[in-house]
């Protein structure tokens, strides 16, 4: 009788228990770190979700903070960018389940259709004319530009990644248009420490003008939380390919 070789057993399939290269810390544990964050990512979009949108859903152009009666377009491109950044963060905390992607490809699909095609490119597109149109001084203007353009294009890259069947690239610039997607609930979080750390410097480092203040605090909200955001997923990226690497 011939003698057929046997592929070893990887310590995953084994048991589970193959170290990923740091210390005390399995594959299993990744998994469970994993299916925590997007919990807390559920939530977090809910919360958001819940307490932001619903006084849009009224459509009263009052809602927005320009005179519906000198400016009638921006209203409508407001709930347009409202809208669709609503389906993009419903979306992609579907689109990040493993579970959804492994047992549901179709459905991964055609969700992954409408968070591009009926939520992020509508937001992207309304935020970039608002900035440009309607903007909120100039400094966060030009955050809400870049981060439009940003949005937009690395959601595209991702697209047309998955349509040629080249699916790590298309997870990798997927998980960067997923962190522009949610940055908003990081300008929320941070948006408040930062008002109040700028204000106990009203009358040192602003010298009591309160419209430098303002403008201070609404640059450093629109700017920081997706610039830091993106920064660490560029690194958390990076730092997995290396992983991959080492592993292979």
């Amino acid at each position: 009788m011939s003698y057929v070789p046997q592929s070893p057993v990887s310590p995953i399939q084994a048991g589970g228990e193959e170290r990923d290269g740091h210390p005390g810390r399995t594959t299993r544990q990744r998994r469970l770190g994993g299916r925590i964050a997007l919990g807390v990512l559920a939530i977090a979009v809910c919360v958001f979700v819940g307490l932001s949108i619903p006084r849009y859903l009224t459509f009263d152009p009052d809602v927005g903070r320009l005179s519906p009666e000198e400016h009638p377009l921006f209203f409508p491109v407001l709930m347009t960018h409202v809208l669709g950044a609503t389906v993009a963060m419903t979306g992609c905390v579907f689109q990040m389940w493993p579970w959804l992607r492994r047992r549901h490809p179709r459905a991964h699909r055609r969700i992954g259709r409408a968070y591009v095609v009926a939520g992020v490119w509508p937001a992207a597109i309304a935020a970039l004319v608002i900035s440009v149109v309607w903007p909120f001084g100039p400094v966060s203007a030009l955050s809400d530009i870049v981060l439009a353009l940003l949005w937009f294009s690395v959601t595209t890259y991702g697209f047309v990644y998955a349509r040629r069947g080249r699916y790590a690239a298309h997870r990798r610039w997927m998980v960067r248009s997923f962190t522009l997607t949610i940055s908003i609930i990081f300008n929320r979080l941070l948006g408040l420490p930062i008002g109040m750390i700028l204000a106990n410097q009203l009358d040192t480092t602003f010298g009591g003008d309160r419209h430098a203040l303002e403008q201070a605090v609404s640059a450093s909200v629109t700017w920081l939380p997706w610039t830091l955001a993106f920064i660490f997923v560029e690194w958390w990226l990076d730092r997995e390919q290396r992983r991959t690497v080492r592993e292979m």
